[in-house]
């Protein structure tokens, strides 16, 4: 571990420079020990007892960590702290600790806790630090147990292969409570003493202002945010600054590593591994081809009899885990991947058992069967075949599919996070079994292949050679509106853009490629079957297209296109 503190032994051997930054300004080493000191006293923990943690502040979330720790007591993380995901978790644990619903947990209170009087102690390797839990083929989440010795053996692999840039402030969009947020935004920088965002960043906007506040910093992120980022903001601003990108949970598009790494002059570095066995290989994609997995230091990869990956490495716990990714090995250890042989769907870089969702819906008293496929054209998300049962039939008779959906809705929140939410619903009275008495991915797909409406409804429209008035009908059917903020949709501000070089390019005769966006304002929200007015002026002899939407509530967005 040359370089990095042991997480085994950080209170001992961290020096006193700052950990972590947030809206409040820095966080200092001994604020964060008096937190563990608060928690340490306050804890009504006994050796050996596992205690289910969730907290969004990673600095308090690292602080409840270490004071279990010191108490010789297992953390274990949920990706979430819905409902049915705390009574599971009450069968394992002692007690829960952080932010959650129940009267009965234990809760930050913002008081500083003296660390002094407190015998920070030195931990085995071989301690059971953290319990995560991934999604099992079964529908029953499944606990991985990590020890020091496991988690720290990454951390040292990672080093060995990225070492330095501790000037560089962690910036993310990811969660710790799962593993890849866990290892890359919270443990590797208290390791290796370099600060990091204490709270993640939900939205671009919210990214770019954080960004723009250090001189260095290193984006950990997710393919789901990645191919999102609004291509509106002064990114050029930040090329200067962005020493790495790192995406993982999924992997990213080719289109979309290059974009983003012209975008912030930084090396997209995407992280390939598993809750059981963290991460393993990585990869940069390049313009000339498509590049292969690589093993990080210490890794070694082989193919087994059914083309799936075995992983070998000293903190993968027996020493070795097959994973239910089918690759193609190449003679230098490196792979690429043929696809998934489980039920195991990554959707915006969350694992999600599809037997569980189809397990939860069939609870239901409406439900007779489900089955659940993940669809992949615009986003990657869930969708659900439904065979109803006679009081269903009546129901969705009566009062429509909408009715249906939301109630169904309703009780899916009790078991998953908003992301696994079935985004597409078909409700028929017989699933397509073939004469096997098999049900087919291929037959349920095609229950969801109607075409997809794209455009608004042109109610009027007035122009000349150089100027265009649209009046547009927004319907709420369009495809933009789904799963764009599912409980009040709004139109996204890159369709937006979209939609006027379309429009230009027809009506105006706007020729080029697309170059950049200036001066861009989105002033008011586009609702579901909003009547708006999009204006258009090309201005052929700077090749820029001005565009504006307004309506009777004023300006909702404008800008300039420039092609060249």
């Amino acid at each position: 571990m040359t370089g990095l503190i042991p997480l085994s032994n950080w209170l001992l051997l961290a020096s006193d420079r700052p950990v972590a930054t947030g809206d409040t300004g820095m966080v200092t080493r001994k604020e964060l020990e008096e937190r563990v000191a608060y928690w340490y006293r306050k804890l009504p923990a006994e050796p050996g007892q596992r205690w289910a943690v969730y907290h969004q502040d990673a600095v308090e979330f690292a602080a409840i960590l270490l004071a279990l720790w010191q108490l010789e007591c297992t953390a274990c993380i949920p990706g979430d702290n819905r409902p049915a995901t705390n009574i599971r978790l009450g069968r394992r644990v002692a007690g829960f600790v952080g932010q959650y619903p129940e009267s009965g947990c234990l809760d930050e209170k913002r008081c500083s806790e003296q660390a002094s009087g407190v015998d920070w102690r030195s931990l085995p390797v071989n301690f059971p630090a953290v319990e995560i839990y991934t999604s099992g083929s079964t529908g029953e989440p499944k606990p991985v147990l990590k020890t020091f010795e496991q988690i720290e053996g990454e951390l040292a692999a990672l080093e060995k292969h990225w070492p330095g840039q501790e000037q560089a402030v962690v910036v993310t969009t990811v969660t710790h409570q799962h593993l890849y947020g866990l290892t890359f935004r919270l443990f590797w920088p208290l390791s290796k003493g370099q600060l990091f965002e204490r709270k993640a960043c939900q939205f671009t906007e919210d990214l770019f202002q954080r960004a723009q506040q250090h001189r260095q910093f290193i984006l950990v992120s997710t393919p789901s945010h990645l191919s999102r980022l609004n291509p509106a903001l002064d990114w050029d601003s930040l090329r200067s600054g962005c020493c790495a990108v790192l995406s993982s949970a999924a992997p990213l598009q080719r289109v979309d590593s290059l974009r983003i790494s012209t975008l912030l002059n930084a090396p997209v570095r995407e992280i390939y591994g598993s809750s059981e066995t963290g991460a393993v290989a990585w990869r940069i994609q390049r313009q000339a081809k498509e590049a292969n997995w690589q093993p990080l230091p210490g890794v070694r990869c082989e193919l087994t009899l059914d083309k799936t990956l075995r992983v070998i490495a000293p903190q993968v716990e027996g020493g070795h885990h097959v994973l239910s990714d089918r690759v193609e090995l190449d003679v230098d250890g490196g792979f690429r991947l043929q696809g998934r042989t489980d039920r195991i769907a990554k959707i915006e870089g969350k694992r999600i058992s599809l037997v569980e969702v189809e397990q939860v819906a069939e609870q239901h008293q409406l439900i007779n069967t489900a089955r659940a496929v993940v669809l992949s054209h615009r986003r990657t998300e869930i969708a659900l075949v439904v065979q109803l049962t006679h009081q269903g039939m009546q129901y969705l008779q009566c009062q429509g599919k909408q009715a249906l959906t939301q109630q169904l809705r309703e009780i899916f929140k009790q078991h998953f996070e908003p992301v696994a939410l079935p985004r597409r619903w078909r409700f028929v009275e017989q699933l397509p079994y073939n004469q096997q008495g098999k049900i087919t991915v291929e037959a349920l797909m095609v229950l969801f292949q109607p075409d997809e409406l794209k455009w608004p409804d042109i109610v009027s429209q007035t122009g000349s050679e150089q100027m265009a008035e649209l009046e547009l009908k927004v319907s709420a059917k369009l495809v933009y509106f789904d799963g764009h903020f599912t409980d009040n949709p709004i139109l996204p501000g890159i369709t937006q853009v979209h939609w006027a070089a379309h429009y230009g390019r027809k009506l105006l005769g706007v020729d080029g490629a697309f170059c950049r966006l200036e001066v861009a304002k989105f002033q008011q929200v586009i609702f579901p079957e909003a009547v708006v007015t999009l204006k258009l002026d090309y201005q052929a002899e700077k090749q820029k297209l001005v565009f504006c939407y307004f309506s009777d509530k004023g300006v909702h967005a404008s800008g300039r296109i420039c092609f060249n």
